[in-house]
């Protein structure tokens, strides 16, 4: 399984648009016990420890925010899907939009 350009383009676009819209409902914090990020969905908070790779504890817990009834593992296979498929100009882009609203 592999996400087609089209595919990722879309998810981009949708993510940008999230990041921009719903910014305040990220939050970056220390985490302990080895967790990296979480996603609370009785309050859409999406919390990222900052001292660990971001862009994909980001992608994984947007993932979870989108598709609430997916395992983790689903979700897992979907992360690292998406990024090993975006481009540095994508990547760029999702780190702009952050470095804009932090």
């Amino acid at each position: 399984m592999s996400y087609s350009k089209k595919e990722i383009y879309s998810f981009t676009i949708r993510l940008y648009s999230f990041l921009r819209e719903h910014f305040d409902t990220i939050h970056f914090e220390k985490m302990y016990n080895n967790v990296v990020g979480n996603y609370d969905p009785d309050t859409s908070i999406i919390k990222i420890d900052y001292r660990r790779d971001m862009l994909s504890t980001l992608i994984h817990e947007v993932l979870h925010h989108w598709h609430p009834d997916w395992c983790e593992t689903k979700v897992l296979q979907h992360e690292s899907l998406i990024i090993n498929a975006l481009s540095q100009r994508q990547i760029k882009n999702i780190i702009r939009i952050i470095g804009e609203n932090i």
